[in-house]
Parts: C-alpha cells; structure tokens; sequence
C-alpha cells in the first residue's frame, strides 16, 4: 500500500495521510473498521487463552472513538507443555490463533495475521511463557 500511495500521492494534499485525517480517523485504515481484538495470555502454568473484545455497538460505524467491551475471556483455551522447544510452542500458539479464526468467520469477520504469521517463528516462547 506504501508504494501505491508514494506512486499515486506526489503532491503532499493529496495523500491520504494529511495531518486532518490522521486526526479524525486515527490514520490509514487497512480495513474498513477495526470492530474487535483478541488479547491472548498465559493462564497457569500450561494454558493459553484468549480474551475477545468488541466494539459496543449494534451497527459498526467508522470512528476513532470506539468503546470495546469484553464478550469472552477464554474465546479459546490451548494446553501447552512448558518444557517444548520454541517450533512446538510457536505450533500451539498457531493453533490458538486458528481456532479464533474459525470463529471469527462464523461471525463474518477477519482476522489480520499478517504481523503474527511473520513473527511468530521468531518468538522465543520458551522464555514468554516460562
């Protein structure tokens, strides 16, 4: 997108990101609305879980000034063995995202993945979760 907008953008009141935009959306949107975010934790020693937050509304409306509630606080729950190599653990962690996902379509939404499923072999789990 970076490039599109520096090919397309050549003068600076042109670009989407003008100071006015940035202060009444919150910068450029990948999506037409962030609507709600998973928090995964630790739960024990050998659990993770993940919490899910929405937006409190009944119709979802672009705006930078969003109130989120908490629908689920163990959205899922994933065993994992404190003692695995980081490949197992990072495997586990792409379960649990997995199992969020499928969710998240039932209830026709999308998750972004891009950042964890660059990252997420590149954790050292062992001492996160220890």
């Amino acid at each position: 997108m970076d490039e599109y907008l520096e090919k397309n953008n050549t003068h600076p009141s042109d670009s989407l990101a003008t100071d006015q935009y940035r202060r009444k959306f919150g910068g450029d949107w990948r999506y037409n609305e962030v609507i709600g975010f998973l928090r995964f934790y630790q739960y024990g020693k050998n659990k993770i879980r993940c919490g899910y937050w929405e937006t409190d509304a009944k119709k979802k409306s672009r705006t930078p000034k969003k109130r989120f509630i908490k629908i689920s606080d163990s959205y899922c729950d994933e065993p994992f063995s404190a003692s695995a190599p980081n490949p197992d653990l990072a495997q586990t962690m792409r379960s649990a995202v997995d199992h969020c996902e499928a969710r998240l379509k039932a209830k026709k939404r999308v998750l972004d993945r891009e950042i964890f499923d660059s990252l997420v072999d590149h954790i050292d789990w062992q001492t996160l979760l220890n």
